[in-house]
């Protein structure tokens, strides 16, 4: 009896897409070596997997690349979506 062999491929791909109005200049950060637009803690929410809780927690212990800018009272916290992956 002659055995078979069998070969499985297995592909998995991911893409992210970031829509924003074109009013905004894009952000991008100062760490990585290649220009990343960074994304609001609600998004790096969303593309870790967890809580924005967790977000904030990860950028207060500096975890995370992050800026803060200078818009409105408080200013805007973003967080650069290159760091998210070596956390998760």
């Amino acid at each position: 009896m002659k055995r078979r062999r069998r070969t499985e491929i297995t592909v998995e791909t991911n893409l992210l897409v970031i829509r924003r109005g074109t009013h905004r200049a894009p952000v991008c950060c100062a760490v990585c070596p290649l220009p990343v637009p960074l994304v609001t803690p609600e998004e790096a929410a969303v593309l870790a997997g967890t809580s924005t809780r967790t977000i904030y927690r990860w950028v207060e212990s500096e975890q995370l690349h992050y800026v803060e800018t200078p818009e409105g009272p408080l200013g805007k916290l973003l967080v650069c979506p290159n760091s998210l992956p070596r956390l998760t």
